[in-house]
């Protein structure tokens, strides 16, 4: 009884001392406001938001209203209300993504389509027109060369400026992050401008755009596959402003045939000299990561020629206008991944996308003149940095005018020449037989035959020497089988044996030295040659990849993705030609050598099956010359004879069918 008590005398205590606290305490801690303060507060409160504007306080913090001493009321009201600061607005203008230059229609003689976005202004999208470059997996589609990726980060061209980033962070937002104005009145078929003015209208920030047709007769290609790009600030306060640019380099460049490619995306940059000199340099994006593992980042400080990502068969480099010796855009130039960091980074390293971040100098704009505050833009200060993009195949015609011709790997076989010839030569025959469907396979036919042509005294000299070494085997065995308690006897014998029959065994080793830089120059030559991309021959729909007849489930190791038909046609072919080269086995062993060749073709075989289809052609063709080089051409005659016109198959041919070697065959201890 007494607790209930307690308690409801504690209720009613507590009641009493909130009362007290709303009625006495809290009137004197919040007195009422005067008419002046409810008015400051008014005018704070109106909306004076834009369409696609956002206002916020300029220090990032909540609008308070200035305190003004209570007094009379009639007083009060006629003074004037405190000035109210215009409210900084955030432009974010709206979102578009349908803004686009160039033409698909291949009669217009563009030969690029760039397509925008709005947010951040950057390049969404860049096709190729000219049908030669179409899509290996949309057959008759321009190839996107360039395009935004799921897993990117940074985009093409994508501007930052840390000084604007400040302005924007009240507003959660960055330069990039923010849709930029497209200019109406330079928008164009083959020109657009986009703009963004910063929250105190101080800074305006333009980006130009623009292409040009290739015309005919003029040899103006390179022009074609160049993007005209321009940065322009511009000073409408009246301060001075210092300013710096980060910029992005291309990002998302086509990765075709990940499997079989033999490069995937690698930077590509052309270092320039004080005397002009042009030093190129590589970078993959396994080195990058290594590098980044190791602390090491990749950072250069030298004036650069250009800048950017190529791929197997194409390019897409950033150079400026200005020469960097004597007008400096950038502070410095910097290797980076463009992509979000997969889990498995450095198993996949290899397909990642990279580019190059630009840093500029700093950009010091002098203060707008009151006059010419309200003037055009090109009254007031500015500061424009003009560059272009090339986007379009590894041509030699098109790299060297930029001076990045070095971009296209040559290989070791390059410092002789032999690729440069012989894609030469190739376009050649191509353009000569361009009436013909599948022009590019049969011009892969002439070349072998050219090549063979010119070999003809190697190939026929080696042959000669194979044939012979083929009928003097019975004699060999015998004087093996004489000697055999005494080598130095038998390597006697056998000297003046082969050079009573004017043999020599070592001479097939010329032909196989001059064949090794001209097998390496036409390895290198089909890898690169991007006219041979997408060029069809019988079943094969592009004879600069593995000929693909028909795909697998999933990935065979050590085969890949897909079943390749013309590899094993080129390892049978070996092997034919293999067993009309080799004399017959008459010991254990030459039987051990035979095998000892037969698998060594096999595993040719394994790594032949990746290599480019017209590598292939080239193969088949040419072993088929060989093999009826062998067996049209006479058979050799031994007996002291200089040799004569060989080319007989020899094979399993008894040695008892020439007269000439049974003399020897008689009296096998001569010698």
């Amino acid at each position: 009884m007494e607790e209930k008590q307690r308690f409801s005398n504690f209720l009613l205590v507590a009641a009493v001392i909130i009362w007290g606290w709303f009625v006495f305490v809290v009137p004197k801690m919040n007195p009422p406001k005067n008419l002046a303060e409810k008015k400051l507060e008014q005018n704070d409160s109106v909306d004076e938001k834009v369409e696609g504007e956002v206002s916020a306080d300029p220090a990032g913090g909540e609008k308070k209203a200035e305190k003004i001493p209570a007094g009379d009321a009639k007083n009060d009201e006629k003074k004037p209300a405190a000035p109210v600061a215009k409210p900084v607005k955030v432009k974010d203008y709206p979102q578009r993504d349908d803004v686009q230059i160039g033409s698909t229609d291949v009669a217009e003689n563009y030969r690029l389509l760039v397509k925008f976005h709005s947010t951040g202004a950057v390049i969404s999208e860049v096709q190729l027109i000219d049908p030669r470059y179409h899509d290996l997996s949309k057959l008759r589609q321009p190839l996107k060369l360039i395009q935004i990726e799921p897993e990117a980060v940074l985009k093409t061209l994508q501007l930052d400026i840390p000084e604007v980033d400040l302005e924007l962070k009240p507003f959660k937002k960055k330069l990039t992050d923010v849709n930029w104005e497209l200019v109406k009145d330079e928008l164009k078929e083959d020109a657009a401008t986009w703009r963004y003015v910063t929250p105190d209208d101080g800074l305006e920030i333009q980006k130009k755009f623009s292409i040009k047709k290739a015309v005919p007769g003029q040899n103006n290609e390179f022009e074609a596959y160049k993007i005209g790009f321009e940065i322009v600030l511009i000073n409408h306060g009246e301060k001075k402003r210092t300013v710096h640019y980060e910029l992005s380099g291309p990002v998302g460049i086509a990765l075709e045939n990940r499997f079989y490619a033999q490069k995937t995306r690698d930077l590509a940059l052309g270092f320039i000299s004080p005397a002009g000199a042009i030093t190129s340099k590589l970078l993959t994006p396994a080195t990058l990561h290594t590098n980044l593992e190791n602390q090491k980042e990749e950072e250069w400080y030298t004036p650069l020629k250009y800048a950017g990502v190529d791929s197997q068969y194409f390019a897409a480099l950033l150079l400026p206008e200005m020469d960097q010796n004597k007008e400096h855009y950038f502070e410095s130039s910097k290797a980076v991944f463009a992509d979000e960091e997969p889990a498995n980074a450095k198993t996949n390293a290899r397909l990642r996308n990279v580019t190059v971040q630009f840093k500029s100098v700093e950009l010091d704009l002098p203060a707008a003149k009151p006059a010419k505050k309200e003037g055009k833009a090109e009254d007031l200060p500015k500061i424009a940095h003009q560059f272009h993009l090339f986007a379009g195949p590894k041509r030699a015609d098109l790299l060297r005018p930029m001076g990045a011709e070095n971009i296209i790997d040559y290989g070791i076989s390059g410092r002789l020449g032999i690729p440069q010839a012989l894609l030469t030569l190739l376009s050649f025959y191509n353009a000569a037989l361009s009436f013909l469907p599948w022009s590019y396979g049969f011009a892969i036919i002439l070349l072998t035959i050219t090549v063979r042509s010119c070999m003809f005294p190697l190939s026929r000299k080696q042959a000669v020497m194979a044939a012979k070494m083929q009928e003097l085997q019975p004699e060999l065995t015998a004087l093996k089988e004489k000697y055999k308690a005494t080598p130095e006897k038998f390597a006697s014998a056998q000297m003046e044996l082969f050079s009573r029959h004017k043999c020599n065994p070592l001479s097939g080793c010329l032909w196989a030295l001059v064949q090794l830089p001209i097998f390496f120059g036409l390895y290198q030559a089909f890898t690169i040659s991007v006219e041979m991309r997408g060029a069809p021959f019988l079943w094969v729909n592009n004879l600069a990849a593995p000929d693909a007849l028909f795909d697998f489930p999933g990935n065979v190791p050590m085969l890949g993705p897909s079943f390749n038909l013309l590899p094993i046609l080129t390892v049978c072919l070996f092997l034919v030609q293999q067993k009309y080269m080799m004399p017959p086995a008459t010991t254990p062993e030459q039987e051990m050598q035979h095998k000892m060749f037969f698998y060594m073709t096999i595993g040719m075989g394994l790594m032949f099956y990746s290599v480019p289809a017209g590598m292939c052609v080239y193969f088949i063709a040419s072993s088929l010359w060989g093999l009826a080089e062998r067996k049209l051409l006479p058979k050799p005659k031994l007996g002291g004879s200089s040799g004569g016109v060989i080319g007989g198959t020899g094979g399993t041919s008894s040695p008892s069918k020439f007269t000439l070697t049974t003399k020897a065959a008689k009296n096998p201890g001569r010698g």
